[in-house]
């Protein structure tokens, strides 16, 4: 029998503003994003060559330390995203999960229920959540090639992608629609969740 995922901790990682969308806004400690309601014309938005230009998407701080990470992202029950991770050469001009650099969790919003999708070279299981996870926990180790993602509320495991990561990754993140997402990493302080290892 294998042993429980045992996180000890949060990773700690910055938000990386040099590759943000121009549509996103970050809060003043740098662990929050918001897309605002107003959408800007593609003629006043600023690119730089390291920028997400049609994923409303940035990146974390690349974790280079092989082993078990760990992560949580908040939501609320509009908001439309991605969360995962992508590696360093991953696709500017697409989307997080539509190539084979980046894997992530989609929440698409329609008119009668919450869809979630785990994407990696846009391809997705058939999967039905019933519960819409406010605080999605993502656990990432690099020695059994796993990232995992849960319901970090009801201590639930969601879906687990399996990969030999060949590069270091970072934590990404997406809206794709109007809304706000708040990254809780390592300076929240120790934290004590068990899950089932998958």
């Amino acid at each position: 029998v294998e042993q429980p995922f045992a996180v000890l901790a949060c990773t700690f990682f910055y938000l990386l503003e040099d590759t943000a969308h121009p549509c996103l806004s970050m809060s003043e400690d740098g662990f929050t994003i918001f897309y605002g309601d107003e959408e800007l014309p593609i003629t006043a938005m600023a690119f730089e060559d390291n920028t997400f230009t049609r994923c409303v998407a940035i990146l974390g701080d690349l974790i280079p330390v092989r082993g078990r990470h760990y992560w949580e992202v908040e939501v609320d029950d509009e908001t439309e995203f991605r969360v995962g991770v992508a590696y360093e050469d991953t696709e500017r001009d697409g989307y997080l999960g539509a190539n084979g650099s980046s894997w992530c969790m989609r929440h698409i919003r329609t008119p009668s229920r919450h869809k979630y999708e785990f994407l990696h070279n846009g391809w997705s299981p058939d999967l039905r959540i019933t519960v819409h996870p406010v605080r999605i926990g993502v656990a990432l180790d690099y020695d059994r090639g796993t990232l995992s993602f849960f319901n970090a509320n009801l201590e639930q495991h969601l879906h687990t992608f399996h990969c030999r990561f060949h590069n270091y990754v970072h934590p990404c993140f997406s809206l794709d629609n109007p809304g706000a997402l708040t990254v809780h990493n390592g300076r929240q302080g120790l934290i004590s969740l068990n899950f089932d290892d998958y």
